[in-house]
């Protein structure tokens, strides 16, 4: 299909820009569900939400102003279904706080006009003294900088080139339109490294987004923006997208709960993301609940994403009927999956994690995964070496970097003006992610598919553990409790853990097997390393999205993190 253009307008500059065919930017869910009669397509209704989450506490004081913002998502649905709170006042709220202290953090590059934002919050009002609320009416939310793509919102993917062009998306993602048509308020967009190519956030766009528990230390990457924002309280919701931990990195480091569901949960559209199995879009929240709300509105099935998967598990009920209750479930726990160097400091946060687990009557037993066993062997030699954790980190940079590749050849095969590696734009790249285009060039086909009998080990030893009779497979999220930020825009991660090297890009984290694989993992709050919290991540069997939500719940009952969020920063 020959697509048309139309101009795409941004600081008084324009820009001939392609409006997409659906094999870019695939049509909403709403209007698949029009086209395609499917009512599976459908997200949960409002009654059924209301019910999930219960009734608002007539004797709890409705607060007021700023209070307002440190309710979770699912306290605010509450409210505001009692009529007890106000949409509007919630936005002003938001705003306000934004106002005053986003400059701090650095989570939001984009903020929605005011006068939207609080046109929609009165809408939102309106829709409840009607009785037509929507299952997040009136939730302030923000949208990441990526291919998270908001209709005719600035993109600028972290990347000067970008933003100095003003490109705005022609349509939303599936996943974006499915929080839109589920009354989200949108406040703006948050900040990530350009295109999203490593674990922490930082760019020459914008610079870099901290942690509101250190100012001095990074948010993570590559949704840095969105979990800074959520563990700020700058927003009651917000979501990221995971291609090697990008929802779980800056979860660990921002005391949130970063979910990456079972590959196919979340539907996409843009390409290349419906077409590679390590991309997950995923939400970022301070509770569980609030996870399971974003999971019942963004998962379900979709035309548009053929690998998407056809049922829809009911996260709100299920994870009220189980109450993080785990008698009987077992867990492997591994303090560094066999060949990660991992500071002492972290191991012995995640150890206190664990306790959880086990005060929910889980049992627990710490044993190897056999990542220490698995071999690999060079391309057409036939000679084996054992896998390393640097192989491991290097192989996932270059099916990245395949990625980037296909997106620079993505943007000229659509029409869009941008060819990366060349003048003017790729003087104005980041040197990392640079050098991850110029090794797309390099790489050969058979590179690239060698490179999966890598991948089918990792999933081999994880699936190995599960055949044993492990419910959960229990490691930390990050091998490092913080990263320093530095004022260049090109903030990277350790250089060496314990004095053992790693790849700076995705090497000292612990999230990107579990992207080889396609399983369910949640980043939760493992405890603290000094002041700054560390994240322990929970996998599960395939299709087990609903168990890992109720061991992340066992975890928040137990040992409840919501209290230690700073609210002045």
């Amino acid at each position: 299909m020959k697509m048309s253009r139309r101009q795409v307008v941004a600081g008084g500059a324009a820009l001939a820009a392609a409006t997409a065919t659906p094999a870019l930017l695939a049509g909403s869910a709403a209007q698949a569900t029009e086209a395609t009669g499917d009512a599976s397509l459908a997200g949960p209704s409002p009654d059924e939400v209301t019910n999930a989450i219960g009734r608002w506490d007539r004797n709890h004081k409705a607060p007021h102003g700023e209070e307002l913002c440190f309710l979770s998502a699912c306290e605010l649905l509450r409210g505001m279904r009692a009529r007890r709170i106000s949409p509007v006042e919630v936005a002003q709220a938001y705003l306000a706080r934004i106002e005053r202290l986003n400059h701090k953090v650095n989570a939001i590059v984009y903020r929605h006009p005011e006068e939207l934002v609080l046109a929609r919050a009165r809408d939102a009002e309106q829709r409840y003294v009607n009785g037509a609320a929507r299952p997040m009416e009136g939730l302030p939310y923000l949208i990441k900088d990526l291919f998270d793509f908001w209709k005719d919102a600035p993109n600028t993917f972290g990347s000067v080139v970008f933003k100095e062009m003003g490109f705005r998306p022609p349509s939303n993602s599936i996943y974006i339109q499915r929080v839109l048509d589920a009354g989200i308020n949108p406040m703006g967009k948050t900040n990530t490294p350009e295109f999203g190519h490593e674990g922490v956030t930082d760019n020459y766009a914008f610079g870099p987004t901290s942690t509101p528990f250190d100012l001095t230390k990074n948010a993570g990457g590559s949704s840095g923006g969105s979990a800074a924002a959520v563990a700020g309280f700058l927003t009651a919701l917000s979501q990221g997208s995971d291609a090697g931990g990008s929802v779980r990195i800056p979860a660990a480091f921002t005391s949130t709960v970063g979910f990456k569901a079972t590959f196919g949960r979340i539907p996409q559209d843009a390409p290349p993301l419906p077409y590679n199995p390590m991309l997950h879009p995923g939400p970022i929240c301070r509770t569980v609940e609030d996870t399971a709300l974003s999971m019942e509105v963004m998962g379900g099935f979709h035309p548009g994403d053929k690998f998407s998967i056809q049922d829809r598990p009911a996260y709100l009920r299920s994870l009220q009927r189980l109450g993080g209750g785990l008698k009987g479930k077992r867990v492997a726990f591994s303090p560094d999956l066999d060949i990660f160097p991992v500071e002492k400091e972290v191991v012995r946060a995640v150890r206190t994690g664990v306790t959880a687990l086990a005060a929910a009557g889980a049992r627990v037993d710490e044993v190897p995964l056999g990542f220490d066993k698995m071999t690999t062997t060079d391309l057409l030699s036939g000679t084996q070496r054992p896998v390393t954790q640097e192989m491991l980190s290097d192989l996932w940079v270059m099916m990245q970097s395949a990625l980037y590749g296909f997106a620079r050849d993505l943007f000229l095969h659509y029409g869009i003006p941008v060819d990366l590696m060349r003048e003017p734009h790729v003087g104005k790249l980041n040197p990392e992610f640079r050098r991850m285009l110029e090794r797309a060039e390099r790489t050969s086909v058979m590179q690239y598919k060698h490179g999966e009998f890598l991948e089918i080990a990792v999933n081999d030893a994880v699936e190995a553990v599960f055949a044993k009779g492990y419910d959960y497979i229990v490691c930390p999220t990050l091998t490092t409790a913080s990263v320093r930020n530095t004022t260049d825009g090109n903030t990277l991660g350790p250089a060496s853990v314990n004095g053992v090297p790693t790849e700076r890009t995705i090497g000292w984290c612990m999230t990107y097997p579990f992207n080889f694989t396609g399983h369910p993992v949640a980043s939760v709050p493992g405890g603290f390393a000094g002041t700054m919290p560390v994240g322990m991540q929970i996998v599960g069997r395939r299709f087990a999205d609903v168990d890992v939500l109720n061991a992340a719940k066992a975890v928040e009952n137990h040992l409840p993190w919501y209290d230690r969020y700073p609210k002045e920063f």
